[in-house]
């Protein structure tokens, strides 16, 4: 999996918010990654023709559609967010796992076993989950708490309490 380090340099690079797919498999035939370099390399599958001899690659498209669209909103509301505001680290937890997640489902689709894809569509389901309800929060100034990202981290190969400290040591708390 991703190492933690390249993930959490990658979001304070401050290189500007962007889209993770190219092809998000739902409204064009490919679905197309981004590579990320340290994280992950780009990947592009078929996702009619892998339907195919694996069922529930339309679901990873749909949440992997998803998740993008979260990260990206995420990464646009982050940056003016004071440092001290405990939000900016759930916020930026979530796109931790996002890219975690994304890191996994690149390799999953290089050599594709239906049964790790459910798998896969299962903990990322949950993470979209978490994430949508975080966003809406952080958003309508809502107290934030994210909440049952352990078995998330887990499953996606980052442990959480590393993530919980190297974001603290960021951002001061």
């Amino acid at each position: 999996m991703a190492p933690l380090s390249a993930i959490i340099s990658w979001l304070l690079a401050g290189s500007g918010c962007g889209k993770l797919l190219v092809g998000d498999g739902i409204t064009v035939p490919e679905l197309n990654i981004k590579r990320i370099r340290g994280i992950f390399e780009a990947v592009s599958i078929d996702v009619r023709s892998a339907r195919k001899w694996a069922p529930s690659i339309g679901q990873a498209a749909s949440i992997a559609k998803n998740l993008d669209e979260y990260q990206f909103l995420i990464c646009s509301l982050v940056p003016p967010l004071p440092d001290s505001d405990p939000s900016k680290i759930q916020l930026q937890k979530c796109r931790v796992a996002i890219l975690a997640a994304f890191a996994m489902l690149t390799s999953l689709l290089k050599n594709i076993s239906p049964a790790e894809l459910v798998q896969w569509n299962e903990h990322a389901k949950s993470l979209l989950e978490i994430t949508s309800e975080a966003y809406l929060k952080a958003n309508s100034n809502a107290k934030l708490q994210v909440s049952n990202l352990s078995r998330v981290f887990e499953f996606f190969g980052i442990p959480e309490e590393k993530v919980d400290a190297a974001l603290r040591d960021i951002y001061g708390q």
